[in-house]
């Protein structure tokens, strides 16, 4: 007798009775428009059943140029509606469950990097929300985009339906990104060109507004057997929210070819942990794009904003002089001096994507080295059911040192043509795994 059975091979069916699903749009419980730096809030429905996979943020960004003397600057969105978010916090009954790293942008930028692909930047990302940097330079960027690929809690959660009967009012707060997340495109150029003088005195006055925002999110109605058996769970000793959190640490002023990221950080599950270095100009507005070596099948541009670089000795098809080293309380990872090729194996391998049918959004060793440099370090163990096991590194009850070491890098220096400093900022994000319980009387606890 057998002791397994393909699911195709199987006489079996089943029924959910009385399904139903709707969607609503929500509007803004702050001010109806918004710019540079400025909040929004939205309360998502209570007593329902929320599909958080569908909640979206559309809004309208016009961006303004600017003209000095015979230079004609275009005001540009940055690849991703993302990359207009500083900072996501939530609420939940006033209690606040994601935490709002000010670095949400670059949060964003690093996780699509490796997380997302081909497949969904070009149609999804380009069809909704301005995956691509385009050089029409014939007016200012004004577009209606949608924010829908979130970090957190609002999309990476090991509930996809969420009952707020259960927990209670849910309020999201965003901030929109300074002027420095544009990107100057001087007209009769490409956005990859450098500015002449006159077009950064013009690209230094960019600036953009939002108007006609709204949320929209799907409510779904089940069977009453399900609300039942969510109360008896109640009653057993509560449910459990497992959901994504992220801490970013950043370290400036490193002028020479070394430098290292140290950070100390207590959680129940480190997953993964995520470094790139970029210029300290990534802060000032109106620095110019940068055109992106052999980016076959994605977009030709980066902002400078999210411009990570490995800063290797240029020879993009070697490894080059650039080493590297992960350690988590002094134990190192891997246990040699890993090269540019081991951080771009490690970009997939991080991301669990080793099968022949995956794939990011990292398409050639130029582009990886010179823009979209993620050096990725995974800790947790992959699994089918992803984020609902709580499987990275353990480190409740001491503060774990988190060390990233960078040796032989190259510093080009400060270069007045493209507005480069030569000051050099490393960061790294940390993957963790939180938990939200719930138990009776929505009352909350959250354990990171």
């Amino acid at each position: 007798m057998t002791d397994f059975i393909p699911e195709d091979a199987m006489y079996a069916v089943a029924e959910m009775k009385q399904v139903s699903r709707n969607t609503f749009k929500l509007e803004t419980s702050s001010a109806t428009s918004a710019g540079p730096n400025r909040q929004v809030t939205v309360n998502l429905p209570e007593n329902a059943i929320l599909d958080m996979k569908s909640f979206r943020f559309f809004f309208r960004a016009t961006c303004v140029g600017s003209t000095e003397n015979a230079a004609v600057v275009r005001a540009k969105l940055p690849g991703h509606a993302s990359s207009m978010l500083q900072r996501v916090s939530v609420f939940i009954n006033g209690q606040q469950v994601q935490q709002g790293s000010a670095e949400y942008h670059t949060i964003a930028q690093a996780l699509r990097l490796t997380g997302s692909n081909i497949d969904h930047d070009n149609s999804i990302g380009r069809l909704c929300s301005h995956a691509w940097i385009d050089d029409d330079d014939a007016a200012d960027d004004d577009e209606q985009i949608v924010v829908q690929d979130w970090c957190g809690f609002l999309n990476e959660s090991s509930t996809r339906y969420l009952n707020t009967g259960l927990i209670g009012s849910i309020q999201v707060v965003l901030t929109f990104s300074g002027n420095d997340a544009l990107v100057p495109l001087e007209v009769g150029n490409n956005v990859g060109d450098n500015l002449t003088a006159d077009g950064k005195i013009a690209a230094a006055r960019m600036t953009y507004s939002v108007s006609d925002m709204y949320f929209s999110i799907a409510s779904v109605s089940l069977d009453p057997m399900y609300n039942e058996m969510l109360r008896e769970r109640l009653q057993a000793g509560g449910l459990q929210v497992n959901y994504k959190e992220y801490y970013f640490y950043e370290l400036g002023n490193i002028t020479g070819g070394a430098g290292s990221v140290r950070a100390a950080l207590s959680a129940q599950s480190i997953d993964a942990l995520h470094g790139a270095w970029r210029d300290s100009n990534h802060t000032s507005v109106g620095i110019k794009g940068h055109a992106l070596p052999n980016a076959t099948g994605v977009s030709a541009y980066v902002s400078n904003q999210l411009r990570f670089r490995a800063y290797n000795n240029g020879v993009s098809k070697l490894p080059g002089a650039m080493r590297y080293n992960w350690s988590v309380n002094n134990v190192r990872y891997g246990q040699f001096q890993e090269s540019l090729v081991d951080a771009a194996c490690n970009a997939g391998y991080a991301a669990d994507k080793v099968g022949v049918n995956d794939g990011h959004l990292i398409t050639s060793r130029g582009s990886f080295e010179d823009g979209k440099y993620v050096n990725s370090l995974l800790l947790a163990m992959p699994c089918k059911k992803g984020v609902a096991v709580k499987a990275g590194y353990d480190a409740r009850g001491l503060n774990s040192a988190l060390v990233w070491e960078v040796l032989n890098a190259t510093n080009p220096g400060a270069v007045a043509a493209t507005g480069e400093t030569g000051i050099l900022p490393a960061f790294f994000l940390a993957s963790t795994t939180a938990t939200l319980i719930i138990a009776i009387g929505r009352d909350l606890l959250v354990t990171f």
